[in-house]
C-alpha cells in the first residue's frame, strides 16, 4: 500500500541460548495508526519493540516507508523509541535532555524553542525546564520523558509501558497527556502496556501477545465478543464466566453438553468442524439474567 509505514512479516527474536522471545509476528500499520501491544510481564512486549526499534537482530522482514529496516542507516531512521526514565541523564537539566535529539540532529534554534514551548506546554512541565533530572519524582520524570519522545516529529514512535512505576490515578493523567499527544497525529505508534484500558483508549486495534507470539489483533469490541483463545478472553477481562463441554449441533444452532448432562445454549455462530469437541462457552456478565426458581427462590 502507498501509505504503508510499517509492514512485519514473520518477525522473530531468539536470545542466547536459543530461548524465543518473538514468534513469527506479522501486521501492517498506515500513516496515523495506533496499535497498542497488549499483554502480562514476561510476554516479549519490550522484545517485540526492541526488534522494531532495530536494536535486535531478528529474522523476518521489517519494512519501514517501503524499505528493509536492517538497509537503513541508524541516522535516518525517523523512529523514536523510549522505554522508561533510564533514557535521561540525571546532572543534565530537564531542557537539555529534552532538546538532546534535536541537537544532535543540527536542528536550527528556532525549531528547537517552537518544539520545547509545544511540549512544555502540552506536559506541563514550563516550571522544570531549569531543573536537573535527579531532583525530579517519579510522575515529574514521567512528564519529562513524555516531552523528550514527542520533540522529535517522528514517522514511527515506540513506547514501551513508561508509567510501569506510577499509581492508577497519576498515570490516568498522564496518559491523558499522551493520548492527546498522538491522537490526532499522522504517526504511526506503537504503544506497549499491561492496561487493557489504556490499550483500549489508544489503539485503533490491540494485538494481544502471550508467549512471544501475537495470539489475534483487532479493535476491542471484537476481540472482547469473539476471541480466539483464552489467553485473549482472560486478558481482557477475567470477570467472563467459562463453561467447559462438548459441543453438540442442534437443528437451530448448537449447544454446550457439559459433564454433568446439562446444556447450555450457544447463540454464536460456530464452524461445523467443532462438532463433538470439547469447547469453552463464554458467560458474559452484562448479558446475564438472574431469574427465580418456580419456587421463588
Amino acid at each position: 500500500m502507498e501509505n504503508s509505514v510499517l509492514k512485519v512479516k514473520d518477525l522473530s527474536l531468539s536470545y542466547y541460548g536459543g530461548y524465543d522471545a518473538v514468534g513469527d509476528v506479522s501486521f501492517e500499520l498506515l500513516s496515523g495508526e495506533k496499535l497498542c501491544v497488549f499483554g502480562g510481564r514476561n510476554q516479549g512486549k519490550t522484545s517485540l519493540m526492541r526488534a522494531l526499534a532495530g536494536l535486535e537482530d531478528y529474522s523476518g522482514s521489517i519494512m519501514f516507508c517501503g524499505r528493509e529496516l536492517k538497509d537503513i542507516p541508524v541516522e535516518e531512521r525517523n523512529i523514536t523509541y523510549s522505554f522508561d526514565e533510564s533514557s535521561l541523564v540525571p546532572r543534565l537539566s530537564v531542557l537539555k535532555n529534552i532538546v538532546k535529539p534535536l541537537v544532535l540532529r543540527d536542528c536550527d534554534d528556532a525549531y528547537i524553542a517552537a518544539r520545547l514551548g509545544y511540549v512544555s506546554e502540552l506536559f506541563g512541565i514550563e516550571g522544570l525546564l531549569n531543573v536537573k533530572v535527579k531532583e525530579l519524582d517519579e510522575v515529574q520524570l514521567c512528564r519529562v520523558l513524555l516531552a523528550r519522545i514527542f520533540i522529535r516529529e517522528s514517522k514511527l514512535y515506540l513506547i514501551d509501558n513508561i508509567f510501569g512505576k506510577i499509581d492508577y490515578c497519576v498515570r490516568r493523567t498522564l496518559f491523558g497527556s499522551l493520548y492527546s499527544a498522538v491522537a490526532d497525529s499522522d504517526a504511526v505508534v506503537i504503544y506497549a502496556t499491561d492496561r487493557i484500558l489504556e490499550a483500549s483508549t489508544l489503539g485503533d486495534r490491540i494485538a494481544v501477545i502471550n508467549g512471544g507470539r501475537i495470539e489475534q489483533t483487532d479493535d476491542y469490541y471484537h476481540l472482547y465478543k469473539n476471541p480466539e483463545s483464552l489467553a485473549v478472553l482472560r486478558g481482557l477481562d477475567e470477570n467472563v464466566g467459562l463453561v467447559s463441554g462438548y459441543l453438540k449441533k442442534r437443528e437451530s444452532g448448537y449447544a454446550v453438553k457439559m459433564y454433568d448432562g446439562e446444556e447450555i445454549s450457544v447463540c454464536a455462530p460456530i464452524a461445523d468442524n467443532y462438532e463433538n469437541k470439547m469447547v469453552y462457552a463464554c458467560v458474559y456478565p452484562e448479558d446475564a439474567e438472574l431469574k427465580k426458581n418456580p419456587d421463588g427462590k
